[in-house]
């Protein structure tokens, strides 16, 4: 009897653990107000304020910072001229000195000290972060929204909770190990989650880059595809297989985050680019996105990141 009732339980935390599992792996919904039609007045000009965070999150671990950081390096690659966060700071910090809340500032206001079109405003909800036993967490829950400043219109919102966990339900022991191990960092667990929260969300971001190609005559990129999938843990010997269409005869790329730049691309047939890096004994990345850039003669570059997988080398 004893024994039944213990793999019941068993079951039970198993399928407990599961469902927990499966609401921090759904999709971002990303209610969007303005698509990217040809006569849109797209804003040119976009800075990230500081994100805000509820009381209750303990300010140390800095997940509202790191959201906001990993969130400035992955917009960047999307077809607005994005203000340095630095920048961005020290332009708003007179007045967050003089005890003005981020949210009371208005969009006038705001226009008129950073002389940006839109402003993204991020809020940190909620944020975890623990090791106990058999069970590991990280997650955040956080709501961002784009706002032109010009009109006030509000551009595109989301809430979304993102959740990574190891748990005895993680096939390997030894993975589920090392999972607790980083998760024990806080800082780098934050980051993890937070650029698979990012990607999700930038999925559904309306992009003007083939607007703005238009008027600069950027190089034109139409997709990028890898072999790479959610969460595939690469090792040695493995192969990174990326191709890239777009404009042709044109000088093509990509690069794996920081870690590993300007990998060749050959076009193999008119405006299809591939490339490939095999992963070598004591390469070791962690969540580095995919990112295939083309450039022209005049120096001109175009940039894409892919969007359905990140680069894990253990």
């Amino acid at each position: 009897m004893k024994l039944h009732l213990f793999k019941n339980f068993k079951h039970a935390i198993a399928v407990g653990l599961m469902a927990i599992i499966a609401v921090g792996c759904g999709k971002a919904k990303v209610e969007v107000y303005h698509g990217t039609e040809a006569n849109w007045d797209y804003p040119k000009t976009v800075a990230i304020l500081p994100f805000s965070y509820e009381t209750s999150i303990t300010e140390q671990k800095r997940p509202h910072q790191i959201l906001r950081a990993v969130f400035f390096n992955y917009f960047s690659y999307l077809g607005y001229t994005d203000i340095p966060i630095e920048t961005v700071d020290l332009k708003i910090s007179p007045l967050i000195k003089a005890g003005t809340s981020i949210k009371d500032i208005s969009n006038a206001q705001l226009m008129k000290i950073l002389g940006t079109d839109a402003v993204i405003r991020g809020h940190v909800i909620n944020a975890t972060n623990f090791t106990a036993g058999i069970y590991a967490e990280t997650s955040i829950e956080a709501k961002l929204e784009m706002v032109d400043l010009r009109t006030g219109d509000l551009l595109w919102e989301t809430k979304h909770t993102e959740l990574s966990t190891s748990s005895i339900i993680t096939p390997s022991l030894i993975d589920m190990i090392a999972e607790q191990t980083a998760n024990a960092e806080v800082n780098k667990a934050y980051h993890k989650v937070s650029e698979s929260f990012i990607l999700k969300v930038l999925a559904k971001v309306p992009d003007p880059a083939s607007l703005r190609h238009e008027h600069v005559q950027l190089p034109r990129i139409i997709s990028i595809d890898s072999n790479i999938k959610k969460n595939t843990r690469l090792l040695p010997n493995d192969v990174i297989y990326v191709s890239m269409k777009g404009d042709s005869k044109l000088d093509a790329h990509f690069d794996i985050g920081s870690y590993k730049t300007r990998i060749p691309m050959k076009e193999v047939s008119t405006g299809l680019y591939t490339g490939s890096f095999r992963i070598k004994k004591g390469d070791q990345t962690n969540s580095s996105i995919i990112i295939g850039s083309l450039s022209n003669k005049k120096g001109l570059t175009a940039k894409k990141f892919y969007k359905k997988g990140l680069v894990f080398i253990k």
